[in-house]
């Protein structure tokens, strides 16, 4: 079961049929956005239920409820090999693959811009990365998770070859790196690889990487968030295939 909190993030469930096991808006308070929500639940024949405030703070972890929580139903997510099986093999098509990105808010955003830039799947490892449970990931993705595929993966390394082998150009991010994104030239199929913050990729990882580039950073900050990086990195891949 995942959790998602905050009358937007709710009210785009229902709107796009998100299955929901349990509605919970907290006792005692009336609103028109909450009454709203009620009324989409039980013409859904979605199970509502009022609670004590402090019982939708803890399934929210932090994440501001504004009065509802919804319980939704873990769908099955496709395996990796049901995905790349169904990759053309001549098709152009982005891949994101994430590596030890453990906060919440970092993870939800990265989904976001990967399913806005167009990105077929997110790849993140099984272990070394934030749980797809959390209402923090599902608030920072805002719907994402609902268009794009993520795929969670058990040996990070043994994918990319398989990725490879499939025809992907790997692509690794690190300020190390003596190439500039800008100047590599993608086309066909490509997989960015983001690592975590300070840490970066692991030593498999990096090493399995076709390359490795870095972002241009003229000024005095060390490295990026990686969700900006992220941000960066992948609408530069867009912007060649717009312009080629």
């Amino acid at each position: 079961m995942s959790v998602l909190a905050g009358i937007h993030a709710v009210k785009h469930a229902l709107d796009v049929g998100e299955a929901i096991d349990e509605l919970m808006i907290v006792k005692g308070k009336s609103h028109p956005r909450l009454n709203e929500l009620v009324h989409l639940a039980r013409k859904g024949k979605i199970k509502v239920t009022f609670v004590p405030k402090e019982a939708l703070e803890r399934l929210a972890e932090g994440v501001p409820h504004q009065g509802v929580v919804a319980k939704v139903a873990t769908k099955g997510l496709p395996s990796f090999r049901e995905w790349i099986d169904n990759i053309e093999e001549d098709e152009q098509t982005l891949v994101l693959i994430l590596d030890q990105v453990t906060d919440p808010h970092n993870l939800g955003a990265c989904i976001r811009t990967a399913e806005a830039s167009g990105c077929s799947a997110v790849i993140i490892p099984k272990d070394n990365a934030a749980s797809l449970d959390s209402p923090v990931v599902a608030k920072s993705a805002c719907g994402a998770m609902s268009r794009i595929p993520v795929l969670r993966v058990t040996n990070l390394s043994r994918t990319m070859k398989d990725l490879q082998d499939a025809g992907f150009w790997i692509s690794g991010l690190a300020g190390e790196a003596e190439i500039l994104i800008h100047d590599v030239k993608f086309t066909g199929k490509n997989a960015l690889v983001m690592g975590a913050e300070g840490e970066g990729m692991r030593r498999l990882v990096r090493e399995s990487c076709d390359q490795l580039v870095k972002i241009p950073m003229p000024g005095r900050v060390e490295s990026l968030n990686v969700s900006v990086a992220t941000g960066i990195s992948l609408f530069e891949v867009v912007r060649q295939q717009l312009t080629k």
